[in-house]
C-alpha cells in the first residue's frame, strides 16, 4: 500500500500533489513551538490559565478549530510588530522546523518534485513562517492561514478562513483561479479529519499514520 500510481499523462506539469502539513509532513504540531519561538516561555507560562480554558473548550466543543486559534493568537502575538513577526517566522522555519520533519514523507514529496510536479502545502496552520519553509525546500506553492495585520502589527485574529476541512477546498479553487492553474491529476497526503475533504477532492489520496503511507481507499475501508 502508499506506491504512488503513475498516471497516463505526458505533461508532468499538469499534476500537483497537495500535502498539509502539520502531522503530515511533521511529527508534531508547529504552531505552539512557533508562538513560543516568538514569544518565550515567560508569556506561555504567565498564560497558561487562558490557554488551558481554551484547550479546554475546545475539548468540549464549544469552541471550534478556528475560533480556539485565534483565541490563543490574540493572547500570545497581538501588538507584535509584522517585521519583527516576519523575521522570526523566516528563522524558525530555516532552522526549526526540519527537526519535526518526517523523512519518509519527506521523501515523498521529493518524488513529486523530482518528477516535476507541482508541490503545493495546503496547511490549517500559519502561512506567515510556512512560505519560509516552502521557499527553503522549493515548493511551487502554500495554502494556509493567513494573520491579520492592521497597521504592520498583529491583531492576533486571522486575516483568511481557518485552513481546514471543507475550507482547504474553497482555498484550493480560490488559488486555482488567482493563478489561472488546471490540473489533470491530483494527489493528496493527509493526516487528519481536518483533511478528509482534501483527500475527496483528490484524484488520488493518501493517509499518513506516523510515518506509514496508506491509501485513501484502504483507509476508508478500515474505518468501515
Amino acid at each position: 500500500m502508499g506506491n504512488v500510481k503513475k498516471p497516463d499523462i505526458v505533461d508532468s506539469n499538469k499534476i500537483v500533489a497537495y500535502f498539509d502539513f502539520d502531522g503530515t509532513i511533521t511529527t508534531k504540531d508547529t504552531l505552539l513551538p512557533f508562538v513560543l519561538y516568538v514569544v518565550g516561555w515567560g508569556k506561555i507560562l504567565s498564560n497558561l490559565p487562558v490557554v488551558l480554558m481554551i484547550v479546554f473548550l475546545y475539548c468540549l466543543k464549544i469552541f471550534d478549530n478556528a475560533v480556539a486559534k485565534e483565541y490563543f493568537l490574540t493572547v500570545m502575538i497581538k501588538g507584535i510588530k509584522q517585521e519583527v513577526l516576519e523575521k522570526k517566522a523566516m528563522n524558525f522555519a530555516n532552522n526549526r522546523i526540519d527537526k519535526y520533519i518526517k523523512e519518509k514523507i519527506f521523501a515523498r514529496l521529493i518524488y513529486h518534485l523530482e518528477h516535476h510536479h507541482q508541490v503545493i502545502l495546503v496547511s490549517a496552520n500559519l502561512g506567515i513562517y510556512l512560505r519560509y519553509w516552502a521557499l527553503k525546500h522549493h515548493l511551487d506553492g502554500i495554502i494556509a492561514t493567513e494573520l491579520e495585520f492592521i497597521n504592520e502589527v498583529a491583531t492576533g485574529k486571522l486575516a483568511t478562513k481557518n485552513c481546514y476541512g471543507k475550507y482547504k477546498i474553497s482555498r484550493i479553487n480560490d488559488y486555482l483561479a488567482k493563478n489561472q492553474l488546471e490540473f489533470s491529476y491530483k494527489y493528496g497526503y493527509g493526516n487528519s479529519s481536518g483533511d478528509y475533504a482534501l483527500l475527496a477532492y483528490v484524484d488520488e489520496g493518501y493517509w499518513v499514520s506516523d510515518c506509514e503511507i496508506i491509501s485513501w481507499e484502504d483507509y476508508r475501508g478500515y474505518r468501515k
